[in-house]
């Protein structure tokens, strides 16, 4: 049987021969010369249609490899140069066996062998091929299953997000609360801290409103989790910013939240312009567009539940698909030298206090007295003595006076007065009241007007 190209060359020399055709024109339509066409032409009268077939048809192809040389040739790849790309495998030995690099490239894409650094249209077609075949438990190579798990952490690999911009790691965190009905048919404010460089969230936590007590937990967690940032970034409200100062260098009129960045020495910037925190920002749109449906989806309808599930499921997953890597050497997050103890008692908010009559503080319509932490008793200070009230990150009551700290005991009842013996003034006179006698100018003069 004549191929298609073949039964054209014999129809039309029939053609030649049968006077239809010139030699010229039967020349122009087969591309040929006519030195061609005339040795065709006495084939036709010689051997018929026979004398078209191709001579090597039906015989093997001498530079053919054998099947053998190339199982070998994978084995070898799949054992020792599975991280290889094809060139550098062909390389290594081409020396050795007579083989040619295209006829590797072809055999090794037909046995689903592919190279680390192939297209993308390539990995995807060889991923889902793959997927297909062991989902329907196809008989595959074990070395061919573990290349295809190696190639799948090469992509990742290969597109490993990176910073565009010239920051770095812990230079500049912005925070942030949104609020929404993010569970349970409730209004909740989800307090967000994310670092510009990296665009990682570093933590999240709900309140009920937005309050400074969630910004003392993204702090919080972030040096316990990261290291203390060397700038935060925020918005114009109370928590961090006091709109009523007269001169806001003054340390007087820091914020609570301020005076725990000075301590930590932190720099605190505080804008009212959206786009200079726009990190954290997108966040939140990120945030409502995924976290409300995960939520319902989970059946979570209360804060603690949200919390856990916002920490430890939602906020890693985004963190992988979306930010970058962090590069420890260029990071300028300081290492946390504080125990948790010591963080609890430095982010915490402080008022100032005087110490009355009874050696007690008051604070909220409460009073409480210090007591030493080391020796469990009462420790009485002179009226007027300044001191500096603490509630500490678990909201616990603690007092400083003179640079040291002490519990506060509260006081069910303030009846008695506790004095020091040196304020007691010894041998007091009593003082009575002038009565002017009858007789008496003054008095005089007030009987005769009545």
């Amino acid at each position: 049987m004549l191929n298609a190209i073949e039964r054209k060359k014999y129809e039309t020399i029939e053609k030649v021969i049968k006077n239809e055709l010139t030699r010229k024109e039967a020349s122009f339509e087969l591309n040929l010369s006519l030195k061609q066409i005339d040795r065709l032409k006495k084939i036709y009268l010689n051997e018929g249609e026979k004398g078209f077939v191709h001579g090597n048809r039906g015989k093997p192809n001498p530079n053919k490899k054998d099947d053998k040389l190339i199982i070998e040739l994978e084995e070898l790849y799949l054992k020792e140069y599975y991280d290889y790309n094809f060139e550098q495998f062909y390389e290594e030995i081409e020396r050795k066996y007579n083989i040619s690099y295209d006829v590797i490239l072809k055999r090794f894409k037909q046995d689903d062998i592919i190279s680390p650094l192939a297209h993308k249209k390539t990995v995807k077609n060889y991923n889902e091929k793959m997927k297909n075949a062991i989902a329907n438990k196809d008989y595959i190579q074990e070395e061919k299953i573990e290349l295809f798990k190696s190639r799948i952490i090469e992509i990742e690999k290969a597109h490993i997000r990176r910073s565009n911009n010239l920051y770095v790691f812990g230079q500049e965190i912005q925070m942030d609360a949104c609020e929404k009905k993010w569970f349970g048919g409730i209004v909740t404010y989800l307090h967000l801290v994310v670092d510009k460089a990296t665009k990682k969230v570093l933590f999240g936590w709900f309140e009920y409103e937005e309050i400074t007590r969630g910004y003392f937990v993204l702090l919080f967690h972030i040096i316990i989790n990261y290291g203390i940032p060397a700038k935060i970034k925020a918005d114009n409200r109370s928590s961090f910013s006091a709109n009523n100062a007269k001169n806001k260098e003054k340390k007087n009129f820091l914020t609570q939240f301020g005076k725990v960045c000075e301590r930590l020495n932190i720099v605190l910037e505080t804008t009212s312009i959206a786009t200079a925190k726009a990190n954290v920002e997108r966040e939140n749109k990120t945030f409502k567009d995924r976290l409300i449906a995960e939520l319902r989806h989970e059946n979570i309808n209360n804060i603690d539940d949200a919390n856990k599930y916002l920490n430890e499921i939602f906020i890693p997953k985004m963190n992988k698909k979306f930010s970058y890597v962090i590069d420890k050497k260029t990071s300028v997050m300081k290492p946390n030298t504080y125990t948790e103890e010591e963080l609890k008692i430095i982010i915490s908010e402080r008022k100032d206090k005087i110490i009355d009559n009874a050696s007690a503080i008051s604070y909220n319509h409460n009073y409480y007295i210090p007591i030493n932490p080391e020796t469990g008793e009462v420790t009485a200070f002179s009226k007027g003595t300044k001191c500096t009230l603490i509630i500490n990150y678990d909201g616990d009551l603690l007092c400083e006076i003179e640079n040291h700290y002490y519990q506060l005991l509260k006081l069910e009842n303030r009846d008695s007065i506790m004095k020091k013996e040196s304020d007691i003034k010894q041998n007091k006179k009593e003082h009575h009241k002038y009565i002017p006698p009858k007789n008496h100018p003054w008095r005089k003069n007030m009987m005769l007007n009545h």
